[in-house]
């Protein structure tokens, strides 16, 4: 499932790249770093409206971690099954998408 993972969250990191200033992951765990707009400083407010939205939508997330508190981490269970996956990740873009505009 990390196949369909990190090219789908590599995707996601490329549709907002304003925001997204980079994506790290090996298998079934990731991050999304979040900058300020065009930028390279990390928004760990930005972060944490995009974990609060997706929280809100039904994902459950963890609170934002990293360097500045700006990155969003994803880590889904081990035994989450491809659909899961999925929804999980477009719920994930949709807040997002939610959160920047």
């Amino acid at each position: 499932l990390g196949e369909i993972l990190q090219p789908e969250l590599r995707r996601v990191g490329a549709r907002f790249p304003q925001h997204i200033g980079a994506v790290h992951g090996k298998g079934l765990v990731a991050s999304l770093h979040m900058v300020r707009a065009g930028g390279i400083e990390p928004d760990a407010a930005l972060a944490g409206r995009i974990v609060r939205r997706s929280v809100e939508k039904g994902l459950l997330m963890f609170a934002p971690v990293g360097y500045g508190g700006a990155s969003v981490k994803i880590a889904p269970p081990l035994v989450i099954g491809e659909e899961a996956l999925r929804e999980g990740i477009s719920v994930l873009e949709e807040a997002i998408e939610e959160v920047v505009q």
